[in-house]
């Protein structure tokens, strides 16, 4: 995944000698506390982002070879992931694997059933939406259940 900071120049950045352009988007937490307790002290204290903010590694500008990953962190990566399915019928049984490549009638008529199988045991809702404490929700549908599988590929 990427992220991208979107910043402000008036605010995080900062001209050098030469023309170029020194980006601040870091927290210098130190000096962040150091404020925080001051206002605290005396909350007619005010202070600034600009006040705070710390230059940005190297390492973490757009276009970095390090990617903007800490060279001093170990980066472990995930396996290359693909979908198991590229392509699904109106019903949502594949049709095409991971190469994209159709399927063979067994194999389609495995997964048929498989959905069939899967209905049966919903008595014929056609999807049931559960709602957590936590405001999280799951959604089951025979129609979907063959998507978001994956395969690995080296």
């Amino acid at each position: 995944s990427v992220s991208v900071l979107l910043a402000r120049v008036d605010q995080f950045s900062e001209e050098t000698p030469t023309g170029g352009r020194k980006w601040k988007t870091w927290i210098d937490y130190d000096k962040f506390h150091e404020l925080a307790a001051r206002h605290v002290e005396d909350p007619s204290f005010t202070f600034k982002v600009e006040d705070y903010a710390a230059e940005t590694p190297s390492w973490a500008l757009f276009g970095a070879n390090e990617e903007g990953f800490d060279p001093t962190e170990t980066r472990h990566r995930r396996k290359n992931k693909h979908p198991k399915y590229t392509k699904f019928d109106e019903r949502g049984i594949p049709t095409h694997d991971d190469n994209n490549q159709p399927l063979s009638d067994a194999e389609r008529a495995r997964l048929s059933k498989q959905m069939q199988e899967r209905m049966d045991q919903m008595d014929g809702v056609t999807s049931v939406v559960t709602e957590h404490r936590d405001g999280t929700k799951d959604i089951e549908d025979p129609s979907l259940m063959f998507r978001g599988l994956v395969v690995i590929k080296e």
